[in-house]
């Protein structure tokens, strides 16, 4: 005889292999364990993306739970155009500069993965190829540098490697205002690390 914990066994074993679409469609029907196995997945990679992007540590934090949050009250809303990933960056985006916002007298952490060939085109993970402290330095401090929305267009497509039209999705832009903010993104931080004497050497 199949107790209710045998049940609950099996379930938990099909959310878990389930794609996102799937398990938002179940999130969607007041399935929490559903939207337990989102969250599961996409809190560190979101996390991660939001302190790139903002640059402080507290603020990528807390913008994941507001992030996560409005997501489960919006679940009905994920349509499938875009993976889910790119829906839930949007949102994250979204409460990050609202986060930021609040934030603004507190001192940002300066940290960047990455070295200057991915402001090219995208490559290996950053843990692969970076060479030295001192070039991670240099990379974090252009990427310091840049104004907001150029940081964000960087960090989406050339950090996280998501394509042109993720990229935008997740920005809530256009797929040419994505590509000019890339533009002057990456050439701004390759002058910024031609005027530092470590990023000379990147």
């Amino acid at each position: 005889m199949k107790t209710a914990v045998d049940k609950r066994s099996r379930r938990v074993r099909g959310v878990a292999g389930g794609s996102d679409e799937e398990l938002a469609d179940q999130a969607c029907s007041g399935d929490t364990d559903a939207f337990g196995e989102l969250a599961e997945r996409h809190s560190a990679p979101l996390r991660r993306t939001l302190y790139r992007i903002t640059r402080d540590c507290e603020t990528a934090k807390d913008a994941v739970q507001e992030a996560l949050i409005r997501a489960w009250r919006r679940v009905c809303s994920f349509e499938g155009r875009s993976r889910f990933s790119t829906w839930l960056t949007r949102i994250g985006i979204n409460e990050a500069y609202q986060e930021l916002g609040k934030r603004r007298s507190e001192t940002q952490l300066d940290a960047v993965e990455g070295r200057a060939e991915q402001l090219v085109e995208p490559g290996p993970s950053p843990e692969q190829i970076v060479e030295s402290r001192a070039e991670l330095e240099a990379i974090g401090r252009a990427l310091e540098r840049l104004p907001e929305d150029y940081r964000e267009a960087v960090v989406l497509r050339d950090v996280e490697g998501l394509s042109t039209r993720e990229a935008a999705a997740a920005a809530g832009i256009g797929e040419r205002a994505l590509k000019s903010r890339l533009h002057r993104g990456r050439n701004a931080m390759l002058a910024s690390l031609d005027r530092d004497p470590v990023g000379r050497a990147v």
